[in-house]
């Protein structure tokens, strides 16, 4: 099979010429580093893979392995090298190698879009997602310790050094902050994830320098719940070109706290339209599960009423997760009886979606990313 027919496939027609025999754009373009200090060219990779028999890792950040370095490691180019061929990394690419398997939208086609121009010749990381902490306030149904400090506490998990963060250590943190000042002026784009980041030390700290360097035309965006909006937050909000995108996986007051425990739907709501008074371009992720599946026409229709660009994410317990699917799965959409899966897609193919007719551009990306989780029901 050659991987490149399926992604260019589900690929939107703009993506045109020499740029649609790449693959996946993700190792030219973008690199994500977690709370241990592991990269990867997306949060989708796996941390270790084969390679003429031999088993090697992804690479780590530390004192003595800058951000460069990764950059320009072997694994990153075995990655390209693939990508170049119309190939995927059938180690560390295996998530998407087993979407394109199934004739479904592989999670590459998300990196069409990610670190501006697209060049398969970047001296430097054009995006940089940062995961540095599972500190969150929140304890979501379909989550883990992995990437929640309520869930490791729940579960008693305090001192397991799994769940902890290089980044606590305040010497390691100013170390990895000098690095990223270093290439601050490369970066296209630099995407704060969780945990909750507005509930992280690390995350101010960075932005702090972000305030010293006052990079020209760096893009900034925040994953974030919604849920936290002080002093800090409201200033970063008026900053230009700054995104948040906003989990909102209910409408219903009901079932919200049911997915997002120890959240409150109205304050979130009340956030977002701080956020979109303040003039940030923000955005809705939806986390898709047995629980909340039915709203998706309602959840779009909102998005499109509010100007709000869709997204959505698949349960997927991610890399060193693995071991708590037997709590995840249940909810999962896509694991669910062929039954059940042919009369879902029949009640969404024939649901009703409100159109903004002002903003006819966010109505019709919405309404795409809404069929392209149709596509994936298969």
């Amino acid at each position: 099979m050659k991987y490149l027919d399926v992604v260019n496939k589900y690929r939107k027609d703009n993506i045109i010429g020499t740029d649609r025999l790449v693959t996946c754009w993700a190792p030219f373009q973008a690199m994500h580093i977690n709370k241990k200090g592991m990269a990867r060219i997306c949060p989708f990779n796996q941390l270790t893979a084969l390679e003429n028999e031999e088993l090697i890792a992804l690479p780590k950040w530390s004192l003595e392995n800058s951000l460069l370095d990764i950059w320009n490691s072997e694994q990153f180019e075995l990655m390209r090298l693939a990508s170049l061929e119309g190939s995927l990394h059938e180690g560390f690419c295996l998530y998407c190698v087993n979407q394109c398997k199934k004739d479904k939208p592989p999670s590459s086609l998300d990196f069409d879009w990610v670190g501006g121009e697209r060049n398969i010749s970047h001296a430097y990381p054009r995006e940089i997602e940062l995961e540095l902490s599972n500190t969150c306030n929140y304890m979501c149904s379909f989550c883990s310790p992995f990437c929640s400090s309520q869930h490791m506490e729940r579960m008693g998990l305090q001192n397991d050094e799994r769940f902890k963060s290089v980044f606590d250590n305040p010497n390691i943190r100013k170390a990895f902050i000098e690095d990223l000042r270093s290439i601050i002026h490369h970066l296209h784009r630099i995407n704060f994830t969780g945990g909750e980041p507005f509930a992280q030390r690390v995350v101010y700290d960075i932005l702090k320098m972000i305030e010293e360097e006052l990079p020209k035309d760096l893009i900034l965006h925040f994953t974030t719940n919604g849920s936290i909006m002080n002093g800090a937050v409201r200033k970063i909000s008026k900053r230009p070109n700054t995104q948040f995108t906003i989990s909102l996986d209910s409408l219903d007051p009901e079932t919200y706290p049911i997915l997002r425990v120890n959240g409150e739907l109205q304050n979130v709501l009340n956030n977002i339209e701080t956020y979109l008074e303040s003039g940030s371009k923000i955005g809705c992720s939806f986390v898709i599960s047995k629980k909340n599946v039915r709203e998706l026409p309602n959840i779009v229709s909102w998005c499109n009423k509010k100007e709000i660009e869709f997204t959505y994410h698949i349960i997927e317990p991610m890399y060193d997760a693995q071991e708590y699917k037997d709590i995840i799965y249940p909810m999962k959409v896509e694991l669910g009886t062929t039954e059940y899966l042919e009369e879902l897609k029949e009640y969404l193919l024939n649901s009703k979606i409100d159109f903004n007719d002002q903003n006819k551009e966010i109505s019709n990306k919405n309404i795409i990313m809404f069929k392209q989780y149709i596509e994936r029901l298969k």
